[in-house]
């Protein structure tokens, strides 16, 4: 798992079902992921990233991700968000082949009543 520019803290409001028990989560900033491996068995199972900061957003990260060859699943954290669904269709439709979600860390989202 690969968690682009995260707090720590953060990965404690995912839903509990997310993350396996005692994961090993990688770090990285968005500068660093050139130097990463995103296809073959070196790649990330997950990847989690804010869904908005000041460098890049998911659509951004969803573009590189599928340039990439990423075949893995890649979720888009934030704290509150009015309509996620404007997101997923965006990101669908930059990157088809991509397996994005976005997961409201209010508890709003399905994830969590899992």
């Amino acid at each position: 798992m690969l968690a682009v520019a995260l707090a720590s803290d953060v990965l404690d409001l995912l839903p509990r079902n997310v993350l396996e028990p005692h994961s090993y989560i990688a770090r990285a900033s968005y500068d660093e992921l050139d130097s990463m491996h995103f296809s073959g068995p070196d790649a990330p199972a997950l990847v989690l990233s804010p869904l908005l900061t000041p460098f890049f957003d998911a659509i951004d990260l969803a573009r590189y991700l599928s340039q990439r060859a990423y075949r893995g699943r890649y979720l888009a954290l934030v704290e509150k968000l009015p309509s996620a669904n404007l997101i997923r269709r965006e990101v669908e439709a930059q990157s088809p082949d991509l397996n994005f979600d976005v997961v409201v860390l209010d508890g709003s989202t399905p994830l969590h009543s899992l």
